[in-house]
């Protein structure tokens, strides 16, 4: 039998640690990907969750700050209302008075309609019903007419006060039940950023891509392209699965995340100042009020701006949480690509 020279024998096991090594090498990297980028989906998991409750959250402060709004102008429209009433009913008791007092003349009938509000129609009668009511044999009956119209414009009066008080309630609910809802969404944004910790894991399991492709090319060039095809099978459905790491953006999910947050927090601090506007706007009575007194048109100015202030600033607090729905709900996009990918790369770790 021909013996092989020495030097042969010298070689051989060199050669086959070689090709053990770069093999070992692509094992090697495979490990360290499983090790970087392992529990990757459940920290998203996590922030994806946290990133829900908020949008639902946020859409329950979105409809009671919107339904407090509504609310409000309900409650400015019938003050509105009965103002218009309250004046008419001023009207009628002074042509009820003067009646009494046979004043109808002339320039009482034109400092009446100086001094009193009168609704459209009431105006537009007015002379039509003095001038009924200056004939002496119909004086009695008009008296009683008007007298009951007096009554029935208090009743209205009445009517539009509950509804108004009313009104008043349902949006100083609705805008605690808001403002709450952006408190909670404050807290829960806070939640769905993602920590140093996580982002640096995310950057060494992208990292660990680039240690994996040398590892196949090493094995490619000193083995040949055709060796270990099982390694380099599993390989490339992990670069297939695990690089897609490399076009996450984490920091837009955190943007997200704080912007939400942000959102919330002014929306807790509107919401705390709307509420109790609305309360003060309902603490007081339009219908008590007297504007024929310099008095009375202080208190109903004031009445006013309290009511308008507080339908302003709970739109303001509505506008936050809707804010907030949109982003968290951005952001629920965005963690569910991430946790798609962790996913596929987990699975093709196996």
């Amino acid at each position: 039998m021909k013996k092989l020279p020495l030097m042969v024998f010298c070689l051989l096991p060199g050669m086959v640690w070689a090709d053990a090594g770069a093999e070992v090498a692509l094992n090697d990297a495979i490990e360290i990907v499983r090790t970087q980028c392992r529990g990757i989906s459940a920290k998203m998991e996590g922030i994806k969750k946290m990133a829900g409750i908020g949008t639902a959250v946020n859409a329950v402060g979105t409809v009671a700050g919107a339904g407090g709004v509504a609310a409000g102008v309900v409650k400015y429209n019938t003050d509105v209302s009965m103002a218009k009433t309250m004046g008419e009913k001023a009207a009628t008791d002074e042509l009820l008075r003067k009646l009494k007092e046979k004043e109808l003349s002339p320039e009482n009938q034109l400092a009446l309609k100086k001094d009193i509000v009168l609704s459209p129609d009431f105006e537009k009668n007015l002379q039509a019903l003095v001038d009924e009511l200056n004939a002496e044999e119909s004086v009695q009956d008009k008296q009683k007419t008007l007298t009951e119209h007096s009554a029935e414009l208090q009743n209205k009066i009445n009517e539009q006060q509950k509804k108004s008080i009313t009104a008043g309630n349902v949006r100083t609910g609705l805008f605690a039940v808001d403002t709450v809802s952006n408190v909670t969404g404050a807290v829960v944004s806070s939640k769905t950023v993602a920590d140093k910790d996580f982002i640096e894991q995310i950057k060494l399991c992208t990292e660990s891509m680039d240690v994996l492709r040398n590892a196949r090319t090493r094995l490619k060039v000193e083995n040949g392209a055709d060796s270990a095809p099982a390694s380099m099978e599993r390989s490339q459905k992990i670069l297939d699965k695990c690089s897609e790491y490399e076009y996450v953006n984490v920091q837009q999910l955190n943007n997200l995340g704080k912007g939400a947050m942000i959102s919330n927090s002014v929306g807790a601090a509107t919401g705390t100042v709307a509420t109790i506007t609305s309360a003060l706007g309902n603490d007081k009575k339009l219908s008590e009020m007297d504007f024929k007194t310099e008095d009375g048109i202080k208190q109903i100015n004031k009445y006013e701006k309290v009511n308008v202030a507080s339908n302003i600033i709970g739109g303001v607090t509505a506008a936050a949480s809707l804010s907030g729905t949109v982003l968290n709900a951005s952001q629920i996009k965005t963690a569910k690509q991430i946790l798609n990918i962790a996913q596929e790369c987990e699975e093709a770790l196996q």
